[in-house]
């Protein structure tokens, strides 16, 4: 799969929560990130399909 970077910005409590998933699941913090988007775009796209 190509990538490309991006940067965002997160509060404190949500890396926090990510962190600690990533680790649970021994993953990269990017990983869990991805999976969570990827998670709520399928999601949203479900949601609107008319």
């Amino acid at each position: 799969m190509a990538t490309e970077q991006m940067t965002i910005y997160v509060p404190p409590q949500v890396k926090k929560a990510i962190k600690q998933f990533a680790s649970h699941k021994e993953q990269s913090m990017n990983t869990v990130v991805v999976e969570a988007l990827q998670l709520a775009i399928a999601t949203w796209t479900s949601q609107n399909a008319l």
